[in-house]
């Protein structure tokens, strides 16, 4: 049981291995895994959900490739954003975070409310210059 218990508090946080593949094979520019993120949804509601607002601190992946950045975490964090998505706001960074905002209805049909993230890493400042370069990039 504890051998259990701690192999999944080992993999908190990181890629599932058919998603790494995936995105290894789209040519991985970026990975940060098992990154402590704090999510706050304002106002938010998910079909089937009742709404709600608040914080939860999670552990996320953050993995950037030339299509698409992929936020995957414990607590069903998860988005997927490609270079074209407009929608993606993306703060100047403090000193160990990167934070990232959207519209949760830019991001799937059946959602709304606003969702933040905040990335507690090191390379905060590295990861937000290579995703405005990313940005800046046009689509291939």
């Amino acid at each position: 049981m504890l051998d259990r218990l701690k192999r999944w508090r080992e993999e908190r946080g990181k890629l599932p291995e058919a998603l790494r593949g995936e995105l290894e094979r789209e040519g991985l520019e970026l990975l940060a895994e098992q990154v402590p993120l704090e999510v706050i949804f304002r106002a938010y509601m998910a079909a089937g959900q009742r709404p709600r607002s608040g914080s939860q601190s999670e552990r996320a992946t953050l993995a950037l490739t030339p299509r698409r950045l992929v936020v995957h975490g414990t607590g069903n964090i998860a988005l997927e954003v490609s270079q074209d998505a407009t929608w993606l706001e993306l703060a100047d960074p403090e000193p160990d975070r990167l934070k990232l905002a959207y519209d949760a209805e830019q991001a799937y049909a059946t959602r709304s409310g606003r969702v933040e993230m905040t990335f507690e890493t090191p390379r905060a400042a590295d990861i937000h210059a290579r995703l405005l370069a990313w940005i800046a990039t046009p689509s291939s």
